[in-house]
């Protein structure tokens, strides 16, 4: 008798664990859940943290802008200049 709890006791362990490592449940539709907050948050405030952070961008933006302004020029001159 003393034999056969351990095995009981590892037969229900082993069902605990069979059972818990199932698949989550389904859900029956495919919908987006409507979001929760009303209004959006407020544009944060320029910090100089955040314009140290910009300036570096800014001024790739810049250059390349005066490299496709240059390339436009380039490309108008050569097609002035080959008659298209």
């Amino acid at each position: 008798m003393y034999r056969s709890v351990p095995f009981r006791v590892l037969l229900l362990a082993g069902a605990v664990a069979a059972t818990a490592c199932s698949k989550p449940a389904v859900p029956d539709h495919d919908d987006m859940p409507e979001p929760k907050a009303s209004n959006p948050a407020p544009a944060a405030q320029p910090t100089q943290l955040r314009e140290a952070m910009q300036r570096p961008i800014d001024k790739v933006e810049a250059a390349q802008a005066a490299t496709a302004a240059a390339e436009k020029q380039r490309d108008d001159a050569i097609d002035a200049a080959t008659g298209q």
